[in-house]
């Protein structure tokens, strides 16, 4: 009797949402008669017989298996499943779920019931089960494909019905129709008369096509999904977004759809190609790869292990699988040049077998365990399948990346400096990063021409609010940093100008992170092992720029980020990394909190001394000034780094090395189902304090990253440090080093003079001279720089490749 009345519940509640909804379930059937019978008036015999195999095929081959991972196993699903096709656990729930208008809630409940079909769907495709013998199960399936089918096609299309109607359940629908393949032949081919069946082929085809169809864009893609422009200029449908996680070329094959396939090969090979800011609209994607060597998703973030990754390998899987048919491409030289600078690039986010952190929303997951480099099974890929797209050298390349990757050093020792080693400014995501087999240093800057990092409360990282604020990570190891921030205090995180107080912060979703209201961050190198770089930095919600559709809950939260302005330079000398800071200012100085600039946080695993004039002065527990009878010490912690203050811009600086508390699973969920995690971790912090109310302050720091201990005596000096020009040069003074952010100011030192047309970081060193546009101007043709009275024009790139470095022999 209470099945019955719930039955009778639910059966009324559905009638109810189809009276409701009917103009949402009558656009799902629409779009589905349409292209079926497009697909039906499209005609081609070599395109046809090629769609019957891959019906053969897929009949005996699941598509992405590994996201059917109902709540329930196999056993559990069949003893909970009821005759109408209701699953008794969630029929009890579903009227509170459905009603409540909950899209959080709606599209997981319609997937796991789509899910659990498939599960036992994949038992008829395995002949572990018949149609004949399990005839009953046979007929729940039917029964709730159509019951649940109801439900998502009658839901609102006001809201965005992304992750569950547009990768979920098209996937599971899909392979559901592909497990029953003869049946819906013979209903598709009018040899069946059974309407049930013949209802359920309709509706897996109805949920399958939303692949194609959901979320809708509101633009003129809606009318047509068929076209270019519906995989173009939108974050769903970019990138991984657009073929890694939705089942299009399935969906195509089920349809019959030549126009479909067409379409699709074409999206895939144009997807291997590269984006940037200067060609940001004239781009097929928006989101991948970058002109730089790295890659953006969910905007113009630096997430380079993801949605790169995803879209290409699936852009190369799905050319794979149209291999040999009518459809076959061959990869472009331009998806050529795309790869290997992509190769090239990811290289340098990743070192001794540990992916950098801070490059995905996932840095807080506790992963102790080296892994292999994501661009691995790309290359792989490209060797199985694509060598006929090669030169012998870059195939000798590709073979050389996947015998270093597969023992987790990626050094690919003799390439020219700056391809794999040295140093590189990734211009498209504002990253200067120096690389070679002793250590790694990455500074990560920020301008408003970027995004910063996502994180997402109860599924990611929950305290992504400084990683591109300047962070600043030393390496030698590689993992350093990836055991202690389960106890960071993040307000702390390395390289920053911020206000403390973690306890302040509150977790937010923000799908675009936080960057610098200001256009202006660049790098000089050519790749060796000096480079200079600088950014004006004031914080901003990236969420907060134009044309952002996926804003989050972060808006007007967490004052605490807000109202610092300090411009900061780097300076690569040799073993020596100098950080300078000038114009240091509280613009909230009423808010609680003193402003600090954090030097490192970082994993205390050995001896820390401090050195002064070459001796050795033993440091215990507690905080430690940096200045020892009125001198600066370097704090040592043996066989890592060295760090000292520049006593004439640093007044005030201390370390400590301390035992601290981790909480992972405040940071990210997902370690919550983790055993072993640290309890407490040994962290190194030093850091400079500029008081509550800084106005126009400085500060300026070194870092030793070579072997043994820093020269007693600097080998070099810096030139100037304010808010004009911050400029450094070696001792010997073959290197110099400066960053304009004022090109009517010019620099003197000596006799050295030099002076610039527009904003910039220079770059003098063994005889070339290396110049980088800090704006990313693309009226900029070139930036005129006299240097010790000797005019020098550097024609700027252009295009795609705006903003990289440009070096001229001197």
């Amino acid at each position: 009797m209470k099945r019955a009345y719930l039955y009778l519940l639910a059966s009324l509640f559905v009638t109810l949402g189809v009276s409701a909804q009917s103009a949402e379930r009558k656009l799902a059937f629409d779009n589905y008669h349409r292209y079926y019978n497009e697909a039906a008036q499209t005609q081609n015999v070599q395109k046809e017989k090629a769609i019957k195999k891959y019906r053969d095929f897929y009949a005996e081959q699941a598509h992405r298996k590994h996201t059917m991972k109902p709540s329930l196993n196999l056993q559990g699903i069949l003893k909970v499943w009821r005759d109408d096709g209701l699953f008794e656990d969630m029929a009890l729930k579903e009227k509170e779920i459905m009603e409540s208008k909950d899209q959080g809630q709606i599209g997981p409940y319609l997937e796991e019931a789509f899910t659990r079909v498939w599960t036992v769907a994949e038992e008829f495709r395995a002949e572990r089960m018949g149609v004949s013998l399990d005839r009953s199960v046979f007929k729940k399936c039917q029964k709730a494909i159509l019951y649940y089918g109801n439900l998502e096609v009658n839901r609102s299309n006001r809201v965005h019905r992304f992750h569950p109607s547009c990768f979920g359940m098209p996937t599971a629908a899909v392979n559901t129709y592909f497990s029953f393949l003869k049946q819906m032949d013979a209903v598709e081919r009018g040899k069946s008369k059974d309407q049930e069946l013949i209802d359920a082929c309709d509706m897996l085809k109805v949920i399958g096509l939303q692949a194609w169809t959901q979320p809708l864009r509101h633009d003129a893609t809606d009318q047509n999904v068929i076209q270019l422009d519906r995989f173009r200029n939108h974050v769903w449908w970019v990138g991984g977004n657009a073929l890694a996680y939705r089942s299009l070329l399935q969906v195509a094959i089920m349809y019959k759809s030549i126009p479909m396939i067409d379409l699709l090969g074409e999206v895939a090979q144009r997807g291997i190609d590269y984006t940037a800011q200067n060609i940001y609209k004239e781009s097929f994607w928006t989101e991948g790869c970058t002109a730089d060597g790295a890659g953006w998703g969910h905007g113009m973030q630096c997430l380079i292990w993801g949605y790169p990754i995803d879209g290409n390998i699936n852009a190369l899987d799905m050319l794979t699988l149209l291999k040999g048919t009518p459809w076959d491409r061959k990869l472009s030289e331009q998806n050529v040049k795309t790869l290997f600078n992509f190769f090239q690039g990811s290289s340098w986010f990743y070192y001794k077998g540990y992916i950098l952190p801070f490059l995905d929303r996932g840095t807080m997951a506790y992963k102790p365990d080296k892994r292999d480099v994501g661009t691995l099974k790309m290359v792989r890929k490209l060797l199985k399948d694509w060598q006929d797209s090669f030169t012998n050298e870059q195939l000798s390349e590709l073979r050389r990346f996947q015998k270093d990757a597969e023992r987790y050093v990626l050094n690919m020792d003799g390439y020219t400096d700056g391809i794999y080693s040295g140093t590189r400014w990734f211009f498209n995501n504002d990253k200067l990063i120096k690389k070679n087999s002793k250590y790694h240093i990455m500074v990560n800057m920020a301008s408003v021409r970027c995004d910063g990092l996502e994180s997402a409360t109860n599924t990611a990282d929950e305290y992504n609010f400084y990683p591109t604020d300047g962070m600043t990570l030393f390496q030698k190891r590689g993992d350093e940093y990836a055991k202690v921030v389960g106890a960071w205090d993040v307000t702390a995180t390395p390289g920053v100008t911020a206000r403390e107080g973690m306890e302040k912060l509150t977790p937010v979703t923000n799908w675009r992170g936080y960057c610098s209201m200001h256009n202006f961050a660049a790098a000089a190198t050519n790749g060796g092992v000096n480079a200079v770089a600088g950014y004006i930095f004031e914080k901003m919600n990236a969420s907060d720029k134009e044309g952002v559709n996926d804003k989050g809950n972060s808006a007007k939260e967490n004052e605490v980020l807000y109202g610092v302005k300090a411009y900061k330079s780097y300076f690569m000398l040799g073993d020596y990394l100098v950080a300078l800071g000038a114009g240091i200012t509280n613009y909230q100085p009423e808010m609680p909190g003193m402003i600090r600039t954090t030097i490192d946080q970082t994993l205390h695993e050995s001896q820390v001394t401090a050195m002064q004039d070459g001796k050795q002065i033993p440091v215990g527990k507690g905080v430690w000034s940096f200045f020892v009878g009125g001198k600066p010490v370097w704090a040592v912690q043996q066989g890592k780094f060295a760090y000292t203050v520049l006593p004439e811009y640093t007044k005030n600086a201390s370390f400590v090395y301390e035992t601290q508390k981790t909480d992972w699973v405040k940071r990210n969920l997902s370690n919550r189902t983790k055993k072993d995690l640290p309890e407490q971790v040994d962290i190194l912090r030093l850091w400079i304090d500029h008081s509550q109310t800084p106005v126009n302050d400085t500060y300026g720091y070194v870092v030793y990253a070579g072997e043994g201990l820093p020269a007693t005596e600097l080998p070099f000096q810096v030139l100037r440090n304010d808010t004009l020009i911050q400029a450094a040069q070696s001792k010997d003074e073959k290197v110099l080093e400066a960053v304009f952010y004022d090109s009517n100011e010019k620099l003197v030192s000596g006799k050295t003079e030099l002076s610039v047309s527009a904003p910039c970081a220079v770059l003098v060193d063994d005889g070339k001279l290396t110049v980088t546009d800090a704006a990313m101007n693309r009226d900029l043709k070139e930036i005129v720089v006299t240097y010790n009275g000797k005019r020098i024009s550097v024609e700027m790139a252009q295009g795609a490749f705006c903003g990289k470095p440009a070096t001229v022999n001197l």
